[in-house]
């Protein structure tokens, strides 16, 4: 059986200003590439005389570990005209992967995000003949319910070869938008066992010079309205009164909500928390691991997610977790047994989950890891999952009488 020739498509991959920006999609595209033909494009937003393509994307391309990542520059106005976001990528990815389906032909498009990713390889695909496949990962959610990015999103997932699904939400979500049943699949996303394992959280604090007996709550996440870390705040400061030395810490860039950020700080200190609630930054997933060997805790309020790495990333460590249901959370952390699940902005039902969590000491962190591993596997076999569906969806449609697939083909758009 021959590889497949794949041509991924993402805008969000790790960089150097963000190294952090979507490692997950990263780490999917380099388990698959052990076994299919992979070539990853990368459109990078700019705006002539307004955002310049930053310094990294002038070259052609750039490597991240065993993949090369070619960059594809795209037209973007920040924060208006966003319907257009798909027919732009479209224009920026189109030439590249026709030269390169000219050259050595491609097998299928793998889009990463329904919109505007999604849209536009489908357009891109059905001008030169080449089935789309894409991964919803979340956004989808909110995309969905615009005027009109909403009706490009479904077209296009009609579209596609096939959908992947990150959780059972995003699956729901696409059958909603007339997705066939066998035309989609959920695979959740997988975590890094090498990197994220139990460990000696003695030694953790010590190298991150936090004391031995205090409590340690720990939140991953941007700092971004829909990570609801205010709320975190809020029930931190209930949390204090029974716990006088707990400590508070959020890992998390600043960058892409920086009003939001600022009125966290500012919420920080109306309640006098300055010295217990750390805003820690972007840290690299080394770093991050000792936070979370470190912590009694992890939590994260997400009001939506697709599948959540940061949850997943603290249950594989053996940390006990308090989240919301947002995404598949509630298929991952179950009461009592490795966390608790609190509804979406209830700061006094997560001031008693926390409170819970941390005079809990019989929690068996090896228990907590090796279950999460059972359930997601590793990225090795998240690909190994994604690739048998990609074959299978391409074996249905060669075998499909072309006017049984006209229909699925017919309305694609590209924004």
């Amino acid at each position: 059986m021959n590889p497949l020739r794949i041509v991924s498509v993402c805008r969000s991959l790790p960089t150097p200003a963000d190294p952090s920006a979507g490692i997950f999609v990263l780490n999917r595209l380099a388990a698959m590439s052990k076994a299919a033909e992979m070539r990853v494009v990368q459109p990078v937003p700019h705006l002539p005389f307004g955002r310049p393509l930053p310094s990294w994307a002038r070259a052609p391309r750039h490597r991240l570990g065993e993949l090369e990542i070619e960059h594809a520059p795209m037209l973007y106005i920040p924060g208006v005209l966003k319907s257009f976001d798909g027919s732009w990528l479209a224009r920026s990815i189109g030439p590249l992967i026709e030269r390169m389906h000219a050259a050595r032909p491609i097998d299928l498009i793998d889009a990463h995000f329904g919109f505007p990713d999604g849209a536009g390889c489908v357009s891109v695909g059905r001008r030169l003949g080449i089935p789309v496949f894409i991964t919803l990962r979340g956004f989808e959610q909110e995309r969905s319910r615009d005027f009109f990015i909403g009706p490009q999103l479904r077209t296009a997932m009609r579209a596609a070869a096939g959908c992947v699904a990150v959780s059972e939400t995003l699956r729901d979500l696409a059958l909603r938008s007339g997705v066939e049943p066998q035309a989609v699949q959920v695979i959740h996303n997988a975590i890094d066992a090498a990197t994220f394992s139990p460990a000696d959280a003695l030694g953790a604090r010590q190298r991150l010079g936090l004391p031995a007996g205090s409590k340690l709550i720990v939140s991953v996440g941007h700092l971004i309205d829909r990570k609801r870390h205010h709320v975190l705040v809020e029930a931190f400061a209930a949390v204090r009164r029974e716990f006088p030395d707990a400590t508070l810490a959020v890992i998390g860039g600043r960058s892409a909500e920086p009003r939001y950020a600022s009125q966290l700080e500012a919420q920080i200190r109306a309640q006098g928390l300055q010295s217990s609630v750390r805003l820690v930054g972007n840290l690299a997933q080394p770093e991050v691991v000792d936070w979370l060997r470190a912590a009694d805790v992890f939590a994260l309020l997400s009001a939506r997610e697709g599948c959540c790495n940061a949850v997943l990333e603290a249950l594989a460590v053996g940390v006990p977790v308090v989240a919301t249901p947002a995404g598949d959370n509630a298929v991952f952390v179950q009461r009592g047994r490795n966390g608790e699940i609190v509804p979406v902005d209830d700061a006094p039902a997560t001031t008693r989950a926390l409170s819970a969590v941390l005079k809990r000491t019989d929690w068996d962190r090896a228990a907590i890891s090796s279950k999460l591993g059972v359930q997601v596997g590793n990225w090795g076999v998240v690909a190994e999952r994604v690739l048998a569906f990609f074959r299978q969806r391409l074996a249905g449609i060669a075998r499909a009488p072309a006017q049984d697939i006209a229909p699925r083909t017919s309305g694609a758009q590209g924004g």
